[in-house]
């Protein structure tokens, strides 16, 4: 059960990769958020979870997680705190840091959403090829799961679900109240614009933290 558990925190961390969050407040100042980031979440879907189920059936079949689980375990609990610590730091940094551009060059993410619905899927596809720190720890755990392949590829699948939910809700909430879900998202964008670097810096500290800890105490 605490591994579940454990794959549920991962998967909610992930959401508040710096990434997912700025595809989220770029999109939501355009006039037709919508098809942008169902785009997005196409090719990040479809991304994430291929490359997910060749990671897990990878490390299945190479005896890692069975045979070397008590220095595997450890290793990818330090490796993916160090990891999270050190682009908390980053993020950190370019909280002070104007946000106007002055290069003409956009950032990736810029040109997901300002380039159009084939745009916004490609950009799906590349930006999460490697989406963060946590999928990846996450994906060793799932690859440990006494389940059968149905279950693990459930996993997956759910794991992602999970980590673009950001993508996912405002999606559903325009199919249902349109209306609603425009006032109520020029809200939320307002205060993702305003804190959403922030969020991202706690939630990557303390997640990295925890593995960092998780990792030391397998080691001791």
């Amino acid at each position: 059960m605490w591994e579940w558990a454990e794959l549920l925190l991962l998967a909610v961390a992930s959401a508040f990769w710096p990434t997912l969050i700025l595809v989220d407040v770029l999109a939501f100042r355009l006039a037709h958020p919508i098809r942008i980031l169902a785009a997005f979440l196409a090719g990040g879907l479809l991304t994430t979870v291929t490359v997910g189920i060749v990671i897990v059936f990878f490390l299945q079949g190479s005896d890692l997680v069975s045979s070397s689980r008590s220095t595997f375990d450890p290793a990818v609990y330090l490796a993916g705190g160090t990891l999270a610590l050190a682009a908390a730091a980053v993020v950190n940094r370019s909280r002070g840091r104007p946000r106007a551009r002055p290069s003409t060059r956009p950032s990736p993410a810029e040109r997901a959403v300002a380039g159009g619905v084939a745009v916004a899927f490609v950009a799906g596809v590349v930006l999460n090829i490697a989406p963060g720190v946590f999928p990846f720890v996450g994906l060793a755990k799932i690859a440990e799961l006494g389940t059968p392949t149905a279950g693990k590829v459930a996993a997956i699948v759910g794991f992602y679900v999970i980590m673009f939910t950001l993508v996912e809700v405002p999606i559903v909430a325009y199919a249902v109240s349109p209306a609603r879900t425009t006032r109520t998202i020029s809200a939320f964008n307002t205060w993702l614009d305003r804190n959403g670097r922030l969020v991202a810096v706690v939630v990557l500290a303390a997640v990295g933290v925890y593995l960092v800890g998780r990792g030391l105490a397998l080691v001791a």
